[in-house]
C-alpha cells in the first residue's frame, strides 16, 4: 500500500470568493459538568478555531463561517489532567450560517445536534457508510498485525486483503449512488472528494461532477472542488507542464523553462513528510543512475518558510544533490497552488519538449518507466 499524507490544506485559486455569514451555536449539559468546548476546522490553509468555557453547564460559541465547514468539536472537562479525554469526548460538527443547538448529558460525543439541517443530513449520509466502516473494522485490525514483510506469502493476510478491498469497493459504490439520487445535497460534493482520491483522479468522477445540480456546483463549497478538478486536468498526463518560478536554498529564482532539451522529474515532499523521506532513497537511485542519461530532478517543498532550516537540513541529511526549490503550502500561489498538490509525495515527468508524460510514480514505478525511457 503506498504511504501519502494528504493535506489538509486545499487547493484555493485566489479567484474564489464568497460572502462570511453568521452563525451562532447554543451549547448546554444537562449534568452542568464544567470545562472548556472547543472547535477547529481547515480555512484555506489555515486552522480556524475558537473555544469557550462551560458555566454551569451552558456555554456560546458564534462568528462568521465561510461555506459549510466540516469542524472538530470537542470538551476537556474542567480539572482533568488525562491529555487524552479531549480527544475521546469529540466528534464531527458541520458548521453553516445560521443558529443550532447542541444538547448533551455529560458528553459531546454523545450530543444531539437540534435545528441544524445540515448535520441532520450528515447523519443520514454517514449511517451506511458506518455500518460498512464497522463490518471492515475487525478484518483491518488482524491485517495490520501481520508484519508487511510476512503478508505476501500469507493465505490470512490474502484472504483480509480480499475483505478489505471488497468494504471498499462497497463503499465507494455507496458514494457513487449517493451522488447520482442527491445531485442537490452538499454532501454529494463531501462524496465527490472522497472518491477523486489523494491525487485528485479527474477520470474517476467527471460523470458524477457533470450531473449535480448547478447551484451546488456554483456554491463556495462547489467551486472548491472545480478548482481542485481544474488543477489536475492542467497536469493530465499529456499536458503542457505548468511554468512556475521558485527560491531555491540560496533564494535564487528558478523558472521550469530555464531547464531545457531534458527530462525534468518534478517532486514535491516536504522535510517534516515521513512517506516523501522514506522515498528519497528512491529518488536517488533514480538521480544517480540516469543524471548523465538527459534527466535531472527539480525538488520542490512544500515546507513552510519558516522551517527554512529544517527544509535544508532535511536536503543534507537525505543527500539530495539536485536543484530545491521552495513553495509553501500556506502562500496561496506559487508551484503547489500551480500544480494542484493535495497530497505528498507527488511527482511529474515532464519530456524535452515540456510535456507531462508520467505522475505519481514512487517506488518500483520510478525505476521501470526510467528504463523504459533510457535502456
Amino acid at each position: 500500500m503506498k504511504k501519502i499524507i494528504l493535506l489538509l490544506i486545499t487547493i484555493f485559486p485566489t479567484v474564489i470568493y464568497a460572502q462570511r455569514e453568521d452563525f451562532k451555536i447554543t451549547g448546554s449539559f444537562s449534568s452542568k459538568v464544567e470545562g472548556k468546548v472547543h472547535y477547529n476546522y481547515s480555512e484555506r490553509g489555515i486552522s480556524v478555531q475558537d473555544s469557550v468555557e462551560v458555566v454551569d453547564g451552558r456555554y456560546e460559541l458564534k462568528g462568521k463561517v465561510l461555506g459549510i465547514q466540516k469542524a472538530y468539536f470537542s470538551f476537556k472537562h474542567k480539572g482533568s489532567t488525562d491529555i487524552k479525554q479531549a480527544w475521546r469526548d469529540s466528534r464531527v460538527i458541520f458548521i453553516a450560517p445560521g443558529d443550532f443547538n447542541i444538547i448533551a448529558e455529560d458528553s459531546i460525543y454523545k450530543a444531539k445536534i437540534i435545528g441544524s439541517e445540515i448535520n441532520t443530513e450528515y447523519d443520514a449520509y454517514m449511517a451506511p457508510l458506518n455500518g460498512i466502516a464497522k463490518e471492515r473494522k475487525p478484518f483491518w485490525d488482524e491485517y495490520i498485525k501481520i508484519k508487511a514483510a510476512d503478508r505476501v506469502n500469507n493465505p490470512r493476510a490474502t484472504e483480509l486483503k480480499a475483505k478489505i478491498d471488497q468494504s471498499t469497493k462497497e463503499r465507494e459504490d455507496l458514494l457513487r449512488t449517493y451522488v447520482r439520487t442527491h445531485p442537490k445535497s452538499y454532501f454529494s460534493i463531501e462524496a465527490v472528494n472522497e472518491l477523486m482520491g489523494p491525487y485528485a483522479v479527474v477520470e474517476k468522477v467527471a460523470d458524477l461532477w457533470a450531473g449535480l445540480d448547478p447551484q451546488l456546483k456554483n456554491s463556495y463549497n462547489g467551486k472548491v472542488i472545480n478548482a481542485l478538478l481544474s488543477g489536475s486536468r492542467a497536469t493530465d498526463v499529456g499536458a503542457k507542464a505548468p511554468g512556475f518560478e521558485q527560491p531555491d536554498t540560496a533564494g535564487k529564482m528558478v523558472r521550469l523553462s530555464e531547464i531545457k532539451g531534458k527530462y525534468v522529474f518534478v517532486d514535491f515532499w516536504a522535510s517534516w513528510c515521513k512517506p516523501c523521506r522514506a522515498e528519497n532513497p528512491n529518488v536517488l537511485k533514480a538521480y544517480n543512475t540516469y543524471k548523465n542519461k538527459n534527466f535531472t530532478i527539480v525538488g520542490i517543498s512544500i515546507d513552510f518558510e519558516k522551517d527554512h532550516d529544517k527544509w535544508i537540513k532535511a536536503i543534507k541529511e537525505d543527500g539530495m544533490p539536485w536543484t530545491q526549490l521552495l513553495s509553501p503550502a500556506n502562500i496561496d500561489r506559487g508551484a503547489m497552488k500551480t500544480y494542484g498538490v493535495r497530497a505528498i509525495p507527488s511527482n511529474f515527468l515532464v519530456d524535452p519538449n515540456g510535456v507531462i508524460v508520467a505522475k505519481n510514480l514512487h517506488g518500483p514505478e520510478l525505476q521501470i518507466k526510467l528504463a523504459k525511457l533510457f535502456e
